[in-house]
């Protein structure tokens, strides 16, 4: 919990950072994923931590601009498309 806490701290203050200083949050958070992989983590470990550490951070920006679907919608939509 502490750590989802954190990433939404970061990405709070890098709506008021120049884009600069964002490549460098990105650039650090990508080092933080890589340091906590093991030593022998090869580069599809590294690709795939990274490429979750984007879905996550897009999705969390998704849900600050409020880009989301609520469940009953989605129920809605599944009954109409499995028909």
């Amino acid at each position: 919990m502490a750590k989802v806490k954190d990433q939404e701290s970061a990405y709070r203050a890098k709506r008021a950072m120049p884009e600069s200083e964002v490549i460098s949050n990105a650039k650090a958070s990508a080092l933080h994923a890589l340091k906590k992989l093991p030593g022998n983590a090869t580069y599809d470990d590294i690709m795939y931590e990274l490429y979750v550490l984007q879905k996550i951070e897009r999705g969390q920006e998704d849900v600050r601009q409020r880009k989301t679907v609520s469940h009953k919608e989605v129920k809605t939509h599944l009954r109409r498309w499995l028909k």
